[in-house]
């Protein structure tokens, strides 16, 4: 009877694995076929990569966010509020903001921030905080980029900026989570829209070299 019911088990565990696979496939291949993964392929080491459906850590645009919680599960992530919730329902279910932050299943953020618009994702941020816990960077998700992708957002300049994505003026932008004004620093924003990147970088008024980094992936316009 034990070995029944342990096959069983078993059973149950391949036909489940073998559907959260599926559900992957589906939401990576929705929105097009070859999409370029990060994770894998040096992005801005690839031709014609404007032109490329991009994916970070298995998450793509245009997928539901009911897809975003089957990628999540298989790759033992979790997608987390990024604002305080208030209700008891909403501290027990799954994200349903209109952006959530992408950890590990057991802890912490992995630098990755879906948002979503009718409930599909339409904007991915990939994030590369200085001024993070060191349990934090070691499993943000640029450490795992390839080549001149890698280089990039772990060792960001404004001239690698140029050299990659061309030149673009910067405009000033104010932190939406701060409280007041920002006296220390500067947000800028450059915008590639015709290749569906934004990047945001901060800066102190006092060292003009950049320390945070942000890129925002978004339908090319």
């Amino acid at each position: 009877m034990r070995l029944i019911k342990a096959s069983r088990s078993a059973l149950t565990r391949t036909i489940l694995g073998g559907l959260g696979l599926f559900l992957v496939s589906y939401a990576a291949s929705a929105h097009g076929d070859g999409a370029i993964e990060l994770t894998n392929v040096d992005l801005f080491g690839s031709p014609n990569w404007q032109q490329s459906t991009i994916s970070v850590d298995g998450f793509t645009l245009g997928i539901t966010r009911e897809q975003a919680f089957a990628i999540a599960k298989t790759r033992n992530l979790a997608l987390r509020p990024n604002l305080p919730m208030r209700t008891a329902e909403e501290r027990k279910g799954p994200c349903r903001q209109q952006s959530c932050a992408v950890s590990k299943a057991d802890g912490n953020w992995i630098g990755v921030d879906l948002f979503f618009d009718a409930e599909r994702v339409t904007k991915i941020k990939v994030s590369v905080p200085v001024e993070a816990y060191p349990d934090v960077k070691k499993v943000n998700i640029a450490r795992e980029f390839k080549g001149l992708t890698h280089q990039f957002f772990n060792k960001y300049s404004e001239s690698l900026r140029a050299k990659i994505l061309g030149p673009a003026e910067g405009k000033e932008t104010h932190d939406l989570l701060s409280s007041g004004p920002d006296y220390s620093y500067k947000h800028i924003e450059y915008d590639y829209l015709s290749s569906g990147i934004i990047v945001h970088v901060t800066v102190s008024k006092e060292n003009p070299e950049p320390f945070d980094l942000e890129v925002d992936f978004v339908s090319p316009k």
